[in-house]
């Protein structure tokens, strides 16, 4: 089975002058996702996400990513093969 990483960014984090155009004139940012040095954390989040400032040599900390595996089950262990359940409220 294939593992994504799934996560959030904190938007209103960036750096407004870190937010650049590119070649085909839409606004990007380039952000480096790093592992963390002792594994996985309480959550669960292996990497995290973060936006390097070349000028201040900054780094600005977005947010966290973990894996999530798929194909098997769905989301919260609910079953992904379109089988209904009994316990519905309708």
């Amino acid at each position: 089975m294939a593992t994504k990483l799934n996560g959030m960014l904190n938007l209103s984090k960036i750096p407004k002058e870190l937010i650049t155009t590119n070649k085909n004139g839409d606004k990007v940012i380039y952000v480096d996702i790093v592992p963390n040095k002792d594994g996985a954390d309480q959550y669960g989040n292996t990497h995290s996400i973060q936006l390097y400032d070349k000028a201040t040599k900054k780094v600005t900390y977005l947010g966290n990513v973990k894996p999530f595996e798929f194909g098997g089950k769905g989301q919260d262990g609910a079953p992904s093969n379109g089988s209904k359940s009994d316990d519905l409220p309708f």
